[in-house]
């Protein structure tokens, strides 16, 4: 059973499949989005795909069974729809906005040689023309989930768009062999680049954000990092942190880091912030230094954190209650979901239950679409939106789109 709404002359049409032939299951994916959309054309498209569909000839389908409708997508390690989470698939979501509602897409290339602030304000650029004199109200960014500019790209694209603009996004991401992620944008597919959406009119939001994992131990402070590379936290080298606590030698902590970094990330606690911001360590140097997914600001306090499936749950009902209570005037017409690809680790079988949580929240016939990501981008704290935007490890998003009457 698919999904299919039309409210407030605002249509969405969801299309799935699991077809393990990925030409056929783009082709099947858009016929049932486009029949429970009821009509051949939409105003934007998105796709999140599992990685194996990341190749020129489904561009190329995509491009000639949607014609000209705006496309933005990603890949990921799973995707997420009302019809479950598949480790394997194909999710289109077609959406037809009522005219008061306008929207802008654009996408930038060669993220990592441009650098993440030149690359957001061109993107930011691009995404404002035509928007003179217009109410904006949000904007979603997809981003290569293997670029360590990512933190950049959003510092660059609220440089343009305002400090406190909400900028909500997703980094792509692959089934953990952290080799390729690549984003959709048109008719191409590529890494090392980025794409969004900006909205303008009579959109109202909810977004809901939250981890789950607890602090851990004593307050340390980082005492020299560079961009994602911590070297020191108390002028001692990076992973001695986790040897002390841990008990294990270097050479036993990278072998076992992958475990380790879902369970034990960094949580940075941040000037004028409640909440942590987590980091997931990709790698260990033979210094001791630690490569992080996302910029580690020096001088920051730290301290090692703690997930368990139980608390990640927790915090799936947080982030709902956070985006509903923000849209209690209006019906949800439709929500995406970019949730970290280390809860999806963690939790297992039980990332099924993450989508059951957010049905019983969002209701049964709430189209729902998402991925699970390599970082997600939002403010630290949702409700009442106000501050910056920053690069997240470890959240469950859930980002809930109305209209004004």
């Amino acid at each position: 059973m698919e999904t299919i709404t039309h409210t407030s002359n605002l249509r969405i049409g969801v299309g799935t499949s699991k077809n393990r032939d990925c030409l056929q299951a783009v082709h099947e994916a858009v016929a049932h989005a486009k029949t429970n959309l009821g009509k051949e054309t939409a105003d934007l498209a998105i796709v999140f795909a599992t990685t194996e569909f990341s190749h020129p000839i489904v561009a190329r389908i995509l491009s000639n069974l949607l014609d000209k409708t705006p496309l933005i997508g990603a890949s990921s390690a799973a995707v997420i729809s009302n019809q479950g989470v598949w480790k394997n698939g194909f999710v289109i979501m077609l959406i037809d906005f009522p005219e008061e509602i306008l929207v802008n897409h654009a996408f930038v290339k060669n993220l990592n040689e441009k650098g993440g602030m030149n690359s957001g304000l061109e993107l930011a650029e691009k995404l404002l023309q035509g928007f003179s004199g217009k109410q904006r109200d949000l904007s979603i960014i997809l981003s290569d989930g293997l670029s360590k500019e990512c933190s950049n790209l959003i510092t660059g694209l609220q440089e343009k768009l305002g400090r406190s603009f909400p900028v909500v996004g997703a980094s792509a991401s692959d089934y953990f062999h952290f080799n390729k992620t690549f984003v959709y944008a048109n008719q191409e597919i590529f890494n090392n680049g980025a794409c969004g959406i900006l909205f303008a009119g009579k959109l109202n939001f909810g977004l809901g954000i939250k981890h789950g994992w607890k602090t851990l131990g004593k307050p340390r402070y980082i005492t020299k990092s560079i961009d994602n590379i911590v070297y020191e936290i108390d002028s001692k080298p990076a992973a001695e942190t986790y040897q002390q606590y841990l008990g294990l030698d270097l050479t036993r902590l990278k072998k076992e880091l992958k475990r380790i970094s879902i369970f034990y990330p960094l949580g940075i606690t941040l000037q004028g912030e409640k909440e942590c911001l987590l980091r997931n360590i990709t790698a260990i140097g033979d210094d001791g230094s630690c490569i992080c997914q996302g910029d580690v600001p020096v001088n920051s306090q730290v301290r090692l954190m703690i997930g368990t499936k139980e608390s990640c749950l927790e915090a799936t009902e947080q982030a709902l209650n956070e985006a509903k209570k923000q849209l209690s005037h209006c019906k949800i017409h439709f929500a995406l979901i970019f949730s970290s690809a280390s809860r999806l680790m963690l939790l297992g079988r039980d990332a099924n239950t993450e989508l059951e949580i957010a049905r019983k929240h969002l209701g049964e016939n709430t189209p729902i679409i998402g991925l699970y990501t390599f970082g997600e981008q939002a403010p630290l704290t949702a409700a009442g939106y106000g501050g910056r935007s920053y690069f997240h490890n470890q959240t469950f998003t859930i980002l809930g789109i109305g209209t004004r009457n």
